[in-house]
């Protein structure tokens, strides 16, 4: 046999192997794909808002996702998902259209990706993501993809997430990229790292610490910010806290939910020397199953000298606070909100009345009120609709603010 057809027969041989190989990885990406889901979600939003000293606004926007999840291959997954949100009533200013003469409704037109991640899940209890992915930590006080907003926040980011040992949950993401509200992509130097245990449903204590570092070198519109003078940077803060939360059976029926927090603010990644403030909140209330009472103090602390306000730059932050959105940046002088939650369900319609007193931190300064409304309902697992209302009424801090919000959420 010559040396020459042994070479052949070599290479043919490597050649079928590699088109074998080819062939086998076509039919497992073919598969994967095929085998995976697909996902559309509509939200037709109607929305007006009323600010002192602006022409009232009024917008109609339509937020449309599309979503491709492949089957796991091996404990990897893909999953994509993109967004378009079209503006059909554009009478209000989104800080990007140029119509400031409006009140603000922060929900740009847009088309673009909202999700694109890598994830591995072969080992039980341990989920690796690695690209763009929305972030809900805890209740989203300290880290959300702000969910309300047609446009919502994503981060260009790595995390983990180990559930491996009994009632325990430990997290850790660092984050190079935000992509805000405001379709904008922020520079960052961001980590997050967080422990959970739930021993009952009596308790939920948690401990967390984050580090927010904005790389930008101008402004970004959108950006989170701290009314201190300076570059990008000087609002860039680590924090480090703890929560404990739970409900205590008082009866068949009755609960006496709880909620305490408490976390401390520094200066981080050449953020400026008057950061450097306290966060606490106290809450507790009870609850039936249909009707539930809940009372609630939050502190967002100030310096010293009164000239910065605890921040959470990475939080869904109209959920807190106020739905009017006074207070999404903490005033210098800090921020004390004393409010109470009614709410309950009727004829399958959730409802809610949220009452807020707002204070100065330093001083005392009366802010002002607010109040606001809901009621949703799903009315199947595809269809919900719900109508909010905002009021809030300036005492010192802020303009009169009114919105109201009407909206039909469909899931496919």
């Amino acid at each position: 046999m010559s040396q020459s057809f042994l070479h052949r027969r070599r290479h043919y041989s490597a050649t079928l192997f590699a088109l074998l190989a080819s062939t086998a990885q076509a039919d497992t990406l073919a598969n994967a794909i095929s085998g995976g889901q697909v996902n559309l979600d509509f939200r037709p939003r109607y929305e007006f808002m009323s600010q002192a000293n602006k022409n009232d606004a009024s917008a109609f926007t339509v937020q449309t996702l599309l979503g491709l999840a492949s089957k796991p291959v091996a404990g990897i997954s893909a999953d994509l998902q993109f967004i378009n949100v079209a503006g059909i009533v554009n009478q209000y200013n989104s800080l990007k259209n140029g119509k400031a003469a409006y009140s603000l409704i922060p929900d740009p037109e847009e088309t673009n990706v909202n999700q694109a991640y890598l994830q591995y899940a072969g080992i039980p209890g341990l989920r690796l993501r690695a690209g763009r992915q929305k972030i809900n930590l805890d209740d989203e006080r300290f880290v959300g993809a702000v969910g309300f907003r047609q446009t919502p926040q994503s981060f260009d980011a790595v995390s983990a997430q180990d559930e491996a040992l009994p009632d325990l949950t430990l997290y850790g993401a660092y984050i190079w990229r935000i992509k805000n509200i405001l379709n904008e992509n922020v520079p960052s130097r961001t980590f997050l790292s967080e422990m959970s245990w739930t021993p009952s449903p009596l308790l939920h204590a948690q401990a967390f610490g984050y580090g927010y570092g904005n790389q930008a070198h101008s402004a970004i519109p959108g950006a989170a910010a701290c009314f201190l003078a300076g570059n990008a940077q000087v609002c860039n803060s680590a924090t480090l806290g703890v929560r404990v939360q739970g409900a205590i059976p008082l009866g068949d029926a009755l609960h006496l939910p709880y909620d305490l927090s408490y976390a401390k603010q520094l200066p981080y990644d050449s953020g400026g020397a008057a950061v450097n403030a306290q966060y606490y909140h106290v809450g507790a209330g009870l609850a039936l199953p249909k009707i539930w009472l809940h009372a609630d103090y939050m502190v967002m602390g100030t310096n010293s000298q009164g000239s910065y306000g605890f921040q959470t730059p990475l939080a869904t932050k109209h959920a807190f606070n106020g739905w009017a959105e006074v207070f999404l940046v903490t005033p210098p002088k800090g921020l004390r909100s004393l409010y109470c939650t009614l709410g309950g369900r009727l004829m399958g319609t959730r409802l809610a009345a949220i009452y807020y007193d707002f204070q100065a931190d330093r001083g005392g300064a009366q802010y002002g009120y607010e109040l606001d409304l809901s009621a949703t309902r799903s009315f199947s697992k595809h269809w919900g609709a719900g109508v909010q209302y905002a009021d809030y009424r300036r005492t010192s801090y802020g303009v009169n603010t009114e919105g109201a919000w009407i909206f039909v959420t469909a899931k496919f």
